[in-house]
């Protein structure tokens, strides 16, 4: 029993940390598209 319990939470905690990371990774290119498309003048990008 306790075995069993042991190997859903690290399925479960894999899923979790994928998924986190998928939309991490989603937010961080939404981020950098924006920023290109804001930021174009090199001295606002310096700053």
């Amino acid at each position: 029993m306790s075995e069993r319990k042991t190997s859903y939470n690290i399925v479960f905690a894999i899923v979790g940390l994928t998924v986190l990371n998928s939309t991490f990774v989603i937010l961080l290119g939404i981020c950098a598209n924006v920023g290109q498309t804001f930021f174009k003048c090199p001295t606002i990008a310096n700053t």
